[in-house]
């Protein structure tokens, strides 16, 4: 009778490591792009926060010495050829009473 009981032997393809595998690779792609993603995120901050000025560093820093200089009004570049430094909204209403 234990003859009659025939045991199937097996393709050599075994289904649950090859489904096991597949899911931790599935795992393993996610969790390297949610690291990725973190990395990025975290440079993309400290990008946006130095190109982000504060109003105190504006205040106390060189574009308020830029601007200190603008707002004294004209001074002369080069005197020689005929060059004066203002501040740009200064050279508009320049030219817009010239065009009148």
């Amino acid at each position: 009778m234990a003859d009659a009981v025939t045991t199937e032997k097996g393709t050599g393809f075994n289904f649950p490591a090859v489904v096991i595998l597949a899911i931790a690779v599935l795992v393993f792609v996610y969790a390297l792009s949610l690291f990725l993603q973190g990395g990025y995120n975290k440079v993309h901050d400290l990008e946006f926060q130095a190109k982000v000025f504060d109003a105190e560093s504006m205040a106390t820093g060189p574009l308020a010495e830029q601007q200190a200089i603008l707002d004294k009004g004209y001074r002369w570049v080069d005197r020689a050829n005929g060059k004066v430094g203002m501040s740009i909204d200064d050279a508009k209403k320049l030219v817009v009473s010239k065009d009148r």
